[in-house]
């Protein structure tokens, strides 16, 4: 008998270990919520060991029996490319099926997809089914869709500012964000943008759960561009939060560094920000540094590569030979050579890039 050590995803992580037979005629002893708990410890590597590929062949699985829980976690999995590839059409397909197996509040994920794909009379469809069901996600999307006019000749713009006005005032952190933005772009709510602000700010600092952290993660993008000494002490504060989701986490404490780093001092900090970050947001991070400072992102990749084996010589930021014939390489190793012929730092073939490395672990 072998020992798997499962952890059972909820609001807080719990850790259990299951017992499996190693012999072929054993029965399957895992529930199907242990299964299911299984998928995201490889996923996520709770375990000690992250296999996306496995996750995906065990959440399948899981789905493809008809277990509604599963199939929504499986339509994640392709819109994200978690051990697949990412594939928008087959992520509507399990959301569907998850949606006819009881899970109503999938129509929300549902339809953002499709607004996303451009089906957007398919999206308003389901957001208004979400919504009469009285899932207030739903009802906040809806809103700023209609709001910021994407569905097109159906968008009602006033009911999706009455709308936001509303949930902003009921202390809905998305909605306060949308609204705060929209007012410093000049637009008009009723609203005290000050005392929202205040409330925003107040709520990070004692919520240290998820609303804490969605108030913080507000406060982050209202603030972005601004980097007088309170903004920049508050931005601090707010990428700190223990409630903030790690891709925010990473894009501002990146976009923080720079806005308080020289050149030099910014590419060793992001370094060492990206070997901080999670597998799971490292790709989006390293996009990050692509954007802000071309130099900056040539210093990440060659410690990147050289993390997995290549050679690329002394870390300088700058792109040498060494780091081209690294590259080159690289590229021949993952059969991206297609992509790379473009030039390595273009904008799409640094994507493509970065994706095979986040799909590549370090080997030092």
């Amino acid at each position: 008998m072998r020992r798997l050590a499962l952890l059972a995803l909820s609001i807080l992580v719990l850790a259990t270990v299951f017992a499996k037979e190693a012999m072929a005629s054993s029965e399957q002893v895992l529930s199907e919520k242990e299964r299911y708990a299984l998928a995201e410890s490889l996923r996520l590597g709770l375990a000690g060991t992250q296999d996306v590929v496995a996750a995906y062949q065990e959440m399948q699985a899981l789905a493809q029996t008809g277990n509604a829980r599963a199939q929504a976690k499986l339509a994640y999995y392709h819109l994200k490319g978690v051990g697949t590839v990412p594939d928008p059409d087959a992520a509507i397909e399990w959301y569907k099926q998850a949606i006819d197996g009881g899970r109503e509040g999938v129509r929300t994920s549902l339809g953002k997809v499709l607004m996303r794909q451009g089906q957007t009379d398919a999206a308003l469809e389901q957001l208004t089914l979400a919504s009469a069901a009285g899932i207030e996600k739903a009802q906040v999307i809806r809103a700023i869709y209609h709001y910021e006019g994407k569905f097109g000749a159906k968008s009602d713009v006033e009911f999706g500012r009455a709308e936001l006005t509303r949930f902003a005032k009921a202390g809905d952190m998305t909605s306060m964000q949308v609204v705060l933005m929209a007012m410093n772009a000049g637009k008009t709510f009723d609203v005290d943008p000050v005392r929202m602000s205040e409330h925003m700010i107040s709520t990070a600092r004692n919520d240290d759960g998820k609303t804490g952290g969605q108030a913080a993660e507000g406060l982050l993008r209202l603030w972005r561009e601004r980097t007088d000494k309170e903004a920049l002490a508050l931005r601090a504060e707010m990428v700190a939060h223990a409630g903030l989701r790690g891709r925010i986490r990473a894009e501002d404490r990146l976009l923080l560094a720079y806005d308080t780093h020289d050149a030099r001092a910014f590419r060793k900090e992001a370094e060492q920000i990206i070997a901080q970050t999670a597998r799971s947001d490292y790709a989006r991070a390293v996009l990050v540094v692509s954007r802000l400072d071309k130099n900056a992102f040539v210093h990440v990749l060659q410690e990147e590569l050289r993390t997995r084996g290549y050679r690329v010589g002394k870390t300088t930021g700058i792109f040498n030979t060494r780091t081209l014939n690294a590259v080159v390489k690289f590229c021949a190793d993952t059969n991206i050579q297609r992509d790379c012929r473009l030039g390595p730092l273009r904008s799409k073939v640094i994507k493509v890039i970065v994706g095979e490395l986040a799909a590549m672990p370090p080997t030092l």
